[in-house]
């Protein structure tokens, strides 16, 4: 069974989750790199915005890869298969923003 994929829109709001979470990191953004195959996967995010700091770097993408995993990815490189970008769908507004985040809170956290 296939599902709809809704990789760009996961990725939006993710990014949108890091930049509220680093509010000194202007620029900062995310893209990822798929693997052609189901919609649930990702191989790889990129970060942007960091500069020089990969230890910042680092750990942003590890925060991007546990929200990921926690809207149901898997993250994880599968060596000598093609890879294609993904790019988030940014929010359009502030309110949109706050949507965003309330749709990443409420799909990791379902209990409440």
């Amino acid at each position: 069974m296939h599902h709809e994929d809704r990789r760009h829109e996961h990725l939006g709001w993710v990014e949108t989750a890091l930049q509220a979470a680093h509010p000194d990191l202007p620029r900062l953004g995310i893209s990822a790199q798929s693997h052609y195959g189901p919609p649930d996967r990702v191989a790889f995010v990129v970060v942007l915005g960091v500069d020089e700091d990969t230890v910042r770097r680092r750990e942003i993408r590890g925060a991007a890869s546990a929200m990921l995993r926690g809207l149901g990815y898997t993250v994880e490189i599968e060596p000598g298969r093609d890879v294609f970008d993904i790019n988030p769908v940014r929010p359009a507004s502030a309110h949109e923003r706050l949507r965003m985040l309330r749709d990443l809170r409420a799909a990791c956290d379902p209990g409440g």
